[in-house]
């Protein structure tokens, strides 16, 4: 029998929009082809020296996009998409950035076609896995969030919590904000890096 509430009620399109591939880690979706991200390329976005720059450290949307980055010289950067309401992404890192102990972030707006304003919603992000810090607690309130930035800033050694494979999934579960899950496989003992919001 059909459920009589189901043209009140479609749920399950809520959950269908991206949510559980967000919270399974599912990736099959992803279907539009993302950037592999230098550390050259996140370097030059963080300096935001032309349009291009801003475009190459922009991840795509809907899309796994790699992080190669050795972190070897300088704090670096990428942007996130425009923050549109179902949008879900991966960074899926092919390197460790643990060359130098600077940050190394990812910014909620400021990218290519991202709107103004974007933040990430009021959460706990990280894994609980021994590091000083690696976990964060994102500032404002859960009505009104205010962090715009989120930093990794690596040890420059061999046993920081974010190794290669590990990855980041971030949804937007309304416009204009982010939510973020991190998986990490750690480098060694992953006792080092720290995670940080602004």
């Amino acid at each position: 029998m059909a459920n009589p509430m189901y043209g009140q009620n479609k749920f399950d399109s809520q959950l269908n929009d991206g949510y559980l591939d967000f919270v399974s880690g599912y990736q099959g979706n992803l279907t539009a082809t993302g950037i592999t991200a230098t550390d050259a390329i996140m370097i030059a976005a963080l300096a935001a020296g032309s349009a291009a720059d801003i475009l190459a450290g922009t991840l795509v949307a809907n899309a796994v996009n790699h992080i190669n980055d050795a972190h070897a010289s300088a704090a670096n950067c990428v942007f996130l998409p425009n923050a549109v309401k179902g949008t879900h992404l991966v960074a899926d890192y092919t390197q460790s950035p643990d060359g130098h102990a600077s940050t190394h972030s990812y910014k909620a707006n400021g990218g290519t076609s991202a709107g103004a304003g974007a933040v990430f919603a009021k959460q706990a992000i990280g894994t609980i896995n021994g590091a000083t810090a690696s976990s964060v607690e994102t500032g404002g309130t859960n009505l009104v969030p205010t962090s715009e930035i989120l930093h990794y800033t690596p040890a420059a050694a061999t046993t920081n919590s974010v190794g290669p494979g590990s990855m980041i999934h971030f949804y937007c579960p309304q416009d204009g904000i982010w939510l973020v899950k991190i998986v990490e496989v750690a480098q060694g003992t992953g006792a080092t890096g720290a995670w940080s919001v602004a």
